[in-house]
């Protein structure tokens, strides 16, 4: 019975992402990266490993329906780096999306804010369109480096989501900016 009533969010996607032809495995739970950007509303649903690629894992966290607001989850990908990250120059850069008409118009542009710590990721991402359109499609998009229990930067999507190959290629493409900019230590 219990498991007829668990929530699948983590199956799907390892299933979406093995059909893609990404090497995803579901893990145990309990490890560290269910912890990573996971508040005290929300809970983590398990993470997926990645077996290649800059994206090692995921985890889908999720906060459940209330009273008044329905479930709301979010995917967070763990990119790890060789070495330690500045825990001095913190980098934390989101999306905004620009729409035609406040609150209910459709999204015509995406540009990146926030503090990137000089790594130069807001502009790289802001002009680049593969990226925009990811954003436009499939909702909000977060950066942020870690430096306390892992060691990388974390790109969090404020919703599920099925990728599509593009999608992943894209993805990755972040991931292979936020590796490639330069950090300071």
């Amino acid at each position: 019975m219990k498991e007829l009533l668990r929530d699948k969010s983590r199956d799907d996607l390892a299933y979406a992402l093995n059909s893609l032809g990404v090497k995803a495995e579901m893990v145990e739970r309990g490890r560290a990266e269910e912890k990573i950007e996971n508040s005290w509303y929300q809970r983590s649903l398990g993470v997926i490993d990645i077996l290649e690629g800059s994206i090692r894992w995921i985890n889908i966290l999720k906060k459940d329906r209330q009273k008044h607001s329905p479930p709301r989850w979010w995917v967070v990908l763990g990119i790890p780096v060789d070495g330690p990250v500045s825990t001095r120059q913190q980098a934390k850069i989101k999306t905004v999306r620009k729409k035609s008409f406040p609150l209910f118009g459709k999204v015509v542009d995406v540009i990146w804010k926030g503090d990137d710590g000089g790594t130069g990721l807001v502009d790289t991402l802001s002009r680049d369109i593969p990226t925009k359109t990811l954003a436009k499609r499939i909702g909000n998009l977060e950066i942020k480096s870690q430096s306390d229990r892992f060691q990388g930067w974390t790109l969090t999507v404020d919703r599920q989501f099925t990728p599509t190959g593009q999608d992943w290629e894209t993805v990755e493409k972040i991931a292979g900016y936020i590796l490639s900019s330069p950090r300071y230590s």
